[in-house]
């Protein structure tokens, strides 16, 4: 009689029925499945790299809130919970160690993943305004105060 194989650490230790859609890739937690590791500067390639690999797993759905959670009292719930700590293990691997441990008590992968929105999301918004308030004063805007100004002018 073959011996079973102790669980592996690298995988979950849920209970998942063989119809739950899992396949030996999707279920090891310690995965990093994107090339791109968040750090307080790259959220927009971050986002886009992670956004991507969640769409190829069809996991898209905990981003965009459409995968939502069924009741506590539910019998999906704990098939539920198991995909969603499954997802925020792979989001937490693709962060650098000091934001991982900050955003590690999440209470699901949505509010983990709006909270690393709201914090980190607006970061290019200071040089979009810059540019978009260039664009929108018109040519030389900037450059017109410096080609008008004479030295002799200031002078009493």
């Amino acid at each position: 009689m073959a011996e079973e194989n102790p669980p592996s650490p690298d995988t979950v230790s849920c209970s998942v029925s063989p119809t739950s859609n899992f396949t030996k890739v999707e279920v090891n937690p310690n995965q990093r499945f994107n090339s791109v590791l968040l750090n307080e500067f790259n959220y927009l390639q971050w986002s886009r790299a992670v956004s991507l690999a969640l769409g190829g797993r069809s996991k898209l759905g905990y981003v965009n809130g459409t995968i939502q959670a069924p009741e506590i009292s539910s019998p999906l719930y704990e098939t539920w919970l198991c995909k969603d700590q499954l997802v925020m293990s792979w989001i937490l691997n693709s962060m650098e160690r000091k934001l991982a441990e900050i955003f590690s008590y999440s209470k699901s992968f949505f509010h983990l993943w709006k909270n690393v929105c709201e914090m980190y999301g607006n970061q290019n918004n200071a040089a979009q305004n810059f540019q978009l308030k260039r664009e929108l004063a018109g040519p030389g805007c900037c450059l017109d105060p410096i080609l008008h100004y004479r030295p002799e002018q200031s002078r009493p």
